[in-house]
């Protein structure tokens, strides 16, 4: 069972809104891990998340990471998030997605649905 991809990121605030605001996934939680490092586990709280570490240690610790979401507007939320973004592209009937980049460069794909 997949249970969460981890990203250190160089901005925590940053990144935790551009996920909750931006993407729209809730706070399963968020603690102290250690002086200067912050963790925000992302999604349903007992489904699969995505885990943010703000330890001033980014931007990128993992080169080529893809994550996606499935979210309704896609082509709209991608040309708000990221000016940059690329897309529609269709690989299949029926599957359209967007990619992005959040702020550490990350590469998001937007699925619409």
């Amino acid at each position: 069972m997949f249970a969460h991809t981890t990203i250190h990121v160089s901005d925590f605030d940053r990144s935790l809104s551009f996920y909750t605001e931006g993407i729209g996934l809730p706070i399963a939680s968020v603690f102290e891990a250690g002086p200067g490092r912050r963790i925000a586990m992302l999604g349903e709280r007992d489904g699969t998340h995505l885990e943010i570490i703000g330890d001033g240690e980014g931007p990128v610790d993992y080169p080529g990471v893809s994550i996606g979401f499935r979210v309704k507007g896609a082509g709209d939320l991608a040309a708000r998030l990221d000016p940059g973004f690329r897309g529609p592209m269709s690989p299949s009937p029926g599957v359209t997605f967007y990619f992005v980049r959040d702020p550490d460069g990350y590469c998001v794909q937007l699925l619409e649905g």
